[in-house]
């Protein structure tokens, strides 16, 4: 069966283990029950799971655990949560001082328990990638990065949305610099213009437009992974479902409130860490030198090394094509420099439409291969026809070409199965080329 992922859970009391593997079964998480925390560092470095869950170890403090694992090399970079009876202020700063990721209660719906896992089972994909990368990239002598140390060093920046989201400031101040918007459409206008690390919307009266503002966030290719926490006294399930990273009642705990955003804003720049370390692995060596984008070398040892992984750990891979043929109508009336910096064009915004940890490839003329790691098919189906819309809508300025140019974009994508090679993969998702 296909996993999001592998999960491992340290607890020695049985119903709650179990109960709890038998939940993230439903939502396609692969669950493995450990109750000593010796056990839980063992298979820790052995098997390296995706997301490691803390509740009541036989033989060990949970947080104490959680920090041993974050001080080991070799599981640090593993998102580590506690799943506690009641979360409260006190035990959320000695998770946050010890490098944990999150504490959650037990007590909580699914959609919620999805909510909160999903970000960083994602983190770990980053992760993951990151070392691929660097393994490839190593046989083309291209020396990269395959870990970063922690978050990187600029100063954090939240943004503070709504008419009592200002109410929080004094609590916050100490985590980074805060830019106030009394509204969405303002707020909207500032997250186009500037990067920020974590979002916190508070409203005395909420906005009809503010769950839709929260999916339109969580499905802005730029801001998908910006943490949004939002304070309010209504339902969870609904805010969860848009995208909300975090809810939370307006009358939380200060200092519950302070270690959420600290914790986030971590994440987040975490994040912005390994994206940057992902582009070591782009040089002269593994780079097309036409387009800029990955060459068909790289990309093909890229695929076998991701095709062998997703098949050894039952994992999703998708394979996206874009094709733009029209170009070749671009060559014959403007000559080949208009058509080359068209097509660098088309493959620079299709990077730009994908997350960090998806890798885009010049795979023949006027056609790229994206590779989406962990990525269910419907999901990559989402992805593909957003970035084909873009493309279609969008007049390219080419140089030399005084007017707007448009490109017809064909699309296929396919994802891996058991039987697969990278030939068969690949010829599978060319045939759905419409």
């Amino acid at each position: 069966m296909i996993r999001l992922a592998n999960v491992l859970i340290v607890d020695a009391t049985p119903g709650h283990a179990q109960l709890l593997a038998e939940r993230l079964g439903h939502g396609g998480y692969h669950a493995t029950v450990v109750a000593a925390s010796a056990d839980g560092q063992a298979h820790a470095r052995q098997e390296h799971p995706d997301l490691i869950l803390i509740g009541q170890p036989a033989d060990s403090d949970a947080i104490a655990l959680g920090a041993t694992l974050k001080a080991d090399p070799a599981t640090e970079d593993i998102p580590v949560l506690l799943v506690v009876e009641a979360a409260t202020p006190a035990l959320c700063r000695q998770a946050l001082a010890a490098g944990l990721d999150d504490v959650v209660e037990a007590a909580c719906d699914d959609v919620e328990l999805q909510a909160r896992l999903r970000p960083l089972v994602r983190l770990e994909t980053m992760h993951a990638e990151l070392r691929q990368r660097a393994l490839v990239a190593k046989a083309f002598g291209v020396a990269a990065r395959e870990r970063v140390s922690g978050p990187g060093g600029s100063s954090p920046v939240l943004l503070l949305i709504g008419d009592r989201a200002e109410v929080a400031a004094p609590f916050l101040a100490d985590i980074g610099e805060m830019v106030c918007c009394g509204n969405l459409f303002d707020a909207e206008d500032l997250l186009t213009r500037r990067n920020f690390d974590a979002a916190l919307i508070s409203f005395g009266e909420e906005p009809e437009g503010l769950l839709g503002f929260c999916s339109q966030v969580r499905t802005n290719p730029r801001l998908f992974n910006l943490p949004l926490v939002l304070l309010s006294a209504g339902a969870a399930d609904e805010p969860y479902r848009r995208g909300a990273t975090r809810v939370l009642s307006p009358q939380a705990d200060p200092a519950v409130l302070h270690t959420v955003l600290q914790s986030l804003v971590r994440r987040q720049q975490l994040r912005w860490s390994i994206r940057a370390a992902l582009g070591d692995s782009l040089a002269p060596a593994t780079r097309d030198p036409a387009t800029g984008a990955y060459g068909r070398t790289f990309f093909d040892a890229y695929l076998a090394n991701r095709l062998d992984l997703a098949k050894a750990q039952d994992r999703h891979l998708a394979v996206v094509f874009f094709a733009s043929p029209n170009i070749d109508g671009v060559r014959r009336q403007f000559g080949e420099d208009a058509a080359l910096h068209l097509t660098q064009q088309v493959g620079q915004w299709i990077t730009g439409l994908l997350r960090a940890e998806d890798l885009t490839a010049a795979y023949a003329p006027h056609e790229f291969c994206v590779i989406l790691p962990d990525t269910p098919l419907a999901e990559a189906e989402v992805v593909m026809h957003r970035i084909a819309g873009v493309l279609a809508y969008t007049d390219f300025a080419v140089r030399e070409v005084y007017q707007p140019v448009k490109v017809w974009v064909q699309v296929g994508c396919t994802d891996a199965r058991d039987d697969d090679t990278v030939a068969s993969l690949l010829a599978r998702a060319r045939r759905n080329i419409d």
